[in-house]
């Protein structure tokens, strides 16, 4: 019972016994201290009263809640009996199983043909769960093991694909102007990753040169065009082919030896393999890359200078070393010779004409060819100074040869990893 209830019940009770005391009094039945006693009698007795109904009442709330309580007891104590038979059920069924396989797998197969598809099919399910679980221990060793992220750059990149020999061999025509007959060739290495991704000549090239990989790729290069003219010859093409070849190649004491060898080998495809060095290396040239420069030449075979940045080159020098075909970009062209009229350094005193700048470069043997030609304004240009070659995609984007005759060209299995000598390991 809430609390203001009983308040006001005792409130009531003490103003009933008031009344009482109050009438007592004015009947004159009782003196006044009789009729106090007489009120606080009457009080006391609702009192009395009141809290038995009251201790009756909770009685009967705490009994009540008792019985809940059993009730909910009970029902726990079934369901542990019963979590606990299941439990046992379970393992007496797990002890069961795990008994018949040992006995299956103890007992030969030859004793118990009549059991023989029950026998498989508990072998299946014990392979599988076997499987599963050597893979989830190994997966729990590998997550609890120290993560260790492998971090390759560049340079491991390209000694992999070295090493698993996944190089291409691109080629991209060289033509004759005005017919765009093609001519010459200039051959490229492309690397490839993992996934077969072609791996940018501006990826791979530093890398490679930091690491003193480029000989590789020259070398490969080398072999490739070799087989690939050698090829050509047998069905009568006449078609040059011209191969980067890294500076720093010609002043290495372990590659040049192998690599004149070679050459001396091939000394009949001497005017059909150029090699192609930069200008800024061509011009800042140690005297023992010039000593190698001249024994190629010694065997016959010519270079060709790309990566032009200026026309002022000594045509003499030129013809001294062995030049015999000058790359320049269609654009410095026209900025340096049509318009800055800029000339190559030459015996002839008198000005020269833009138009004459071709022929009097092959009076000193040299041919100019007009590369990264990309538009037909460019090659309008060219052709009024009679510029004889030329090289871009308008004529023709660098392309992988044939699967079949990449097979043919490759090098025997282990090239790369001997002529590195265990630069790729």
């Amino acid at each position: 019972m809430p609390l203001i209830t009983h308040i006001l019940l005792y409130a009531g009770y003490a103003l009933a016994a008031t009344t009482t005391g109050l009438a007592l009094s004015e009947v004159g039945a009782a003196s006044a201290a009789e009729s106090f006693l007489g009120g606080m009698a009457l009080f006391s007795a609702c009192a009395i009263t009141h809290a038995g109904i009251a201790a009756s009442h909770a009685a009967g709330l705490i009994g009540r809640s008792e019985k809940r309580i059993r009730t909910e007891m009970d029902k726990l104590r079934g369901s542990n009996r019963e979590i606990v038979a299941d439990m046992d059920a379970l393992a007496a069924r797990v002890e069961e199983m795990d008994r018949r396989v040992t006995t299956i797998a103890e007992t030969p197969r030859i004793e118990a043909p009549a059991q023989a598809p029950e026998v498989l099919m508990i072998e299946q399910i014990v392979d599988k769960l076997s499987r599963t679980m050597d893979a989830r221990v190994e997966e729990a060793r590998r997550a609890s093991a120290p993560h260790t992220p492998l971090i390759r750059g560049p340079i491991d990149i390209v000694r992999e694909a070295l090493r698993e020999e996944r190089a291409e061999l691109h080629l991209q025509p060289i033509v004759a102007l005005p017919q765009r007959r093609t001519v010459f060739y200039e051959g490229f290495t492309r690397l490839k990753d993992e996934t077969g991704r072609l791996i940018l000549p501006q990826e791979f090239m530093p890398a490679a040169e930091e690491a003193g990989l480029m000989k590789m790729v020259d070398n490969l290069l080398l072999f490739r065009c070799v087989q690939i003219v050698r090829k050509l010859m047998k069905q009568d093409r006449r078609i040059g082919i011209f191969c980067n070849l890294s500076p720093s190649a010609l002043a290495d004491e372990h590659f040049l030896p192998p690599f004149l060898d070679f050459m001396r080998e091939n000394r009949d495809l001497a005017g059909a393999v150029m090699f192609e060095i930069p200008q800024s290396a061509y011009e800042g040239r140690t005297s023992i890359e010039a000593r190698a420069m001249a024994k190629l030449g010694d065997l016959g075979f010519r270079f060709s200078i790309d990566k032009v940045t200026h026309v002022d080159m000594d045509l003499q020098d030129l013809e001294r070393s062995g030049v015999r075909y000058l790359k320049i970009p269609g654009r410095l062209i026209i900025e340096q010779i049509i318009k800055s009229g800029k000339r190559p350094r030459s015996a002839i005193t008198r000005d020269i004409a833009a138009s004459d700048v071709a022929a009097v470069c092959a009076r000193y043997g040299v041919d100019i060819i007009a590369e990264r030609i990309e538009n037909e304004q460019t090659v309008l240009e060219l052709l009024e100074i009679d510029i004889p070659f030329a090289q871009g995609h308008l004529f023709g984007a660098p392309r992988a040869i044939k699967e079949s005759l990449m097979e043919e060209t490759a090098p025997p299995r282990g090239y790369l990893t001997q002529q590195g000598r265990g630069a790729v390991a």
